[in-house]
């Protein structure tokens, strides 16, 4: 079968070299030792094509969040936002199909000093055979396109307006809307400063004030309309207020005018849904809505149908009367992950691009026909012998609209890897964050893994690069600057509430020669303490900082027994001389991401024995992975679940372009 690949493990440890006072370990590339079979697969990103030797930004993927969008009567949604890990703050989409480029100031060929080639923005428009965009670097961009044809954009030239950011805009954004109509533009600044420009030259014709405006539309007849706070107003195109309103919109977080002339507002309140007015008689009237009343909060919570929309970003319609919304649980934040749907005439769903993984790793956990793949908010199935991206998503457990305070919601940065643990009859949750300051919370899932419950925290004074939660449901972490290690022992649930000992929790110095633990597993079965971090004999080097370290440790007997050192092995480094980032232990092995490529490779999981820490092999990319992975940021991104049937269920971080790498890997006997 095309995507599974027999591969073998090259790469054992040869020698270590002292440099510049710390040892470092080097690849000596020795005839094949260990034969393996292993599956690669993805989630969380409907799409993952790319071509080797092709530059950064070629590929097809989708964005990491959006802001908003724009729909031509062809069909193209445009959609706009300040990040994408990738480069592609500027997507364009089509018949279920991303773009094969990220456009980009000067076609990628740089004078841009912001994300996406400087394409990073809260507003854009398109006019005809061209696409505008105010850019984060403080200019209007303009690209020229093909309409209809979304590989055919490319760059035509920018120009510089008044309202320079002071922080390339990424952050702060100072143009936040924009719409084009025949030779002009309309142009939100952050205050509610109303700019008509001409097309043409970005001159300023006429400007006014509109207090709380936060988008704006052109309406066929050259009146304008714009969204402030909770009401649509409607103005002359020199800004008279008309006063005609819309007040009944609920929340409102965009508009836009269908081709005959109806008004669409998205409602990101309560209903969740997307709707339609018509304004031509002067007094708007409500014609119809689309979505299910309550969005994933209706029929069974949680369970994912086309017609039940989250945190609705944008909307349209082309030419034929087809529907596109936008869905992000955060329009302003890149975690707030970016679903378009493409609805026809009859509310039927005809295609969807989907991105739910910025800067995240799940946990997967073995399921009837295959495996659930299980993030901070979405439970994804991966049945047995899939195809590479034929995922499906079982449930989205975090409703945005109805539990804004969940932490996975009102911090979601810091809700980045996730582990998953069955205790005292119920599933739980855990999620924490990327580095070194942020707690670990802790969700109930109910029996059907929908809408999950928050349920606890775990929120220790000091930052910790290291968490753990063991098969028992022991939180296991470092403190002190990785000088100690702490347990908080799992006292059992009361009702749908589990608890910890955090009040006095158990605690130890590291391990004699340890002098920093960085990463730490601990066995139930053998009750053996695996840690990764910085030895006596293998120092942290000058200026590095949030690694795994240069030493793994075995301790056996950490609980039940005399505590005895049984082994201390050096970690292999990358071509940029760094360590690992994540680290995890499962069954037999230990498995260690590198931070950068190494020998020139990308994504390399190297695998040591748990028994006496030597280097097995590595694990490194099949054809499809192996230009576009590797991109791990989080201290924990990497998680290792061995399955009833022996084998070994990776999941990696894969930030560059938005997924979850998900790799099986047979051990030979």
């Amino acid at each position: 079968m095309k995507h599974l690949a027999a591969l073998l493990l090259l790469f054992t440890a040869a020698s270590f070299l002292t440099a510049g006072g710390a040892l470092a370990a080097e690849l000596a590339e020795l005839p094949p030792l260990v034969a393996v079979k292993l599956e690669w697969n993805w989630v969380g990103n409907t799409h993952a094509e790319f071509v080797d030797d092709q530059p950064s930004g070629t590929g097809r993927w989708v964005q990491n969040f959006v802001d908003e969008i724009e729909v031509t009567p062809d069909g193209t949604v445009i959609a706009g936002c300040f990040w994408d890990e990738g480069g592609r703050c500027l997507g364009l989409y089509k018949d279920g199909r991303p773009a094969n480029q990220a456009p980009g100031k000067n076609n990628r060929g740089g004078g841009h000093k912001g994300a996406g080639w400087g394409t990073h923005n809260t507003a854009l428009t398109v006019v005809g055979d061209q696409i505008l965009v105010a850019s984060g670097d403080g200019e209007f961009y303009r690209f020229g396109w093909k309409p209809g044809d979304i590989d055919s954009v490319r760059w035509r030239d920018g120009t510089p307006h008044e309202h320079q950011p002071k922080d390339g805009g990424q952050f702060e954004p100072i143009i936040i809307g924009m719409h084009a109509r025949g030779e002009e533009v309309a142009v939100i600044v952050k205050g509610g400063r109303v700019e008509i420009r001409a097309q043409a030259d970005w001159k300023i014709r006429r400007s006014f004030q509109i207090d709380g405006a936060e988008d704006v539309s052109f309406a066929p007849d050259g009146s304008l309309w714009f969204l402030t706070g909770t009401r649509l107003v409607q103005t002359q195109a020199d800004g008279v207020p008309t006063g005609v309103e819309i007040t009944d919109a609920g929340k409102p977080s965009a508009l836009a005018f269908a081709p005959d002339g109806t008004l669409l507002v998205c409602d990101n309140g309560p209903r969740q849904q997307v709707r339609f007015y018509t304004v031509k008689s002067g007094t708007p009237k409500l014609l119809r809505t689309f979505g299910k009343e309550g969005g994933l909060n209706a029929g069974t919570p949680g369970e994912p149908l086309p017609d039940k929309l989250f945190g609705p970003a944008g909307a349209g319609m082309d030419a034929e009367g087809n529907l596109y919304v936008a869905l992000s649980f955060d329009s302003r934040n890149p975690t707030g992950g970016c679903v378009i749907r493409s609805f026809d005439r009859s509310g039927k769903l005809r295609w969807e691009c989907a991105n739910y993984a910025f800067s995240v790793v799940y946990d997967a956990v073995p399921a009837v026909g295959g495996l659930e793949v299980i993030g901070p908010r979405e439970v994804f199935f991966l049945p047995n012998n899939a195809k590479p991206g034929a995922w499906s998503l079982r449930a989205l457990t975090l409703d945005p609209a109805t539990q804004p305070q969940d932490p996975r919601q009102a911090r979601m940065l810091v809700q980045a890897t996730t582990a998953v643990r069955d205790l005292a009859g119920q599933r739980y949750l855990f999620t924490w964050g990327s580095g070194g300051n942020s707690p670990m919370e802790v969700t109930r899932l109910n029996d059907h893994g929908l809408l999950g419950k928050h349920v606890a925290t775990l929120s220790p004074q000091d930052g910790v690069w290291a968490w753990k939660v063991d098969a028992a449901g022991h939180v296991w972490r470092e403190a002190d600057g990785g000088k100690k290690i702490v347990r908080h022992r799992f006292l059992g649930a009361e009702g749908d509430v589990p608890r910890w000992e955090l009040e006095q929790p158990e605690s130890w110095p590291a391990p004699e020669g340890v002098t920093e633990v960085c990463r730490l597993a601990y066995d139930t079965e053998s009750d053996a303490l695996f840690l990764s971090g910085y030895t006596r004999d293998l120092p942290k080097p000058k200026g590095q900082w949030g690694l795994a370290g240069n030493a793994l440790v075995r301790v056996d007997g950490w609980l039940k027994g005399k505590r005895e050192l049984r082994w201390t092995a050096p970690l292999l480094l990358d071509d940029a001389k760094l360590s690992p980032k994540a680290i995890c232990q499962a069954g037999d092995y230990i498995f260690a991401a590198a931070c950068q490529p190494t020998a020139g490779q990308r994504g390399i999981i190297y695998v040591y024995s748990a028994k006496d820490g030597k280097l097995v092999g590595r694990i490194s990319g099949a054809k499809e992975f192996t230009q576009r992975t590797g991109w791990v940021d989080l201290s924990h991104g990497l998680r290792a679940r061995q399955l009833p049937d022996g084998r070994y269920c990776l999941t990696q971080e894969e930030n560059f372009h938005g997924k979850v790498l998900v790799i099986l890997w047979t051990p030979s006997v």
